[in-house]
């Protein structure tokens, strides 16, 4: 229950740090999420990191092998 609480803290505090919420709300998610201690933060930090990749194109090249992974395994489902 422990991991769950901080892995929804953590997601809350990376989507606050995206810019996805307004200022305010942003801090008071903050303050709350920081209440839950390092474990969180480090998640939060990582969650973070992992969008602004992401957005910046890291995982361009990653993403679309996977996709058509997934296709072909589809289609041979169907077969």
């Amino acid at each position: 229950m422990r991991l769950l609480v901080h892995l929804v803290g953590a997601w809350v505090a990376a989507e606050a740090a995206s810019g996805r919420y307004p200022k305010p709300v942003s801090l008071a998610l903050g303050v709350l999420v920081s209440r839950l201690g390092p474990p969180t933060a480090m998640m939060a930090l990582a969650g973070y990191a992992i969008h602004k990749l992401r957005e910046g194109g890291a995982f361009d090249k990653v993403i679309p092998a996977a996709e058509s992974r997934l296709r072909e395994r589809g289609r041979r489902r169907r077969r």
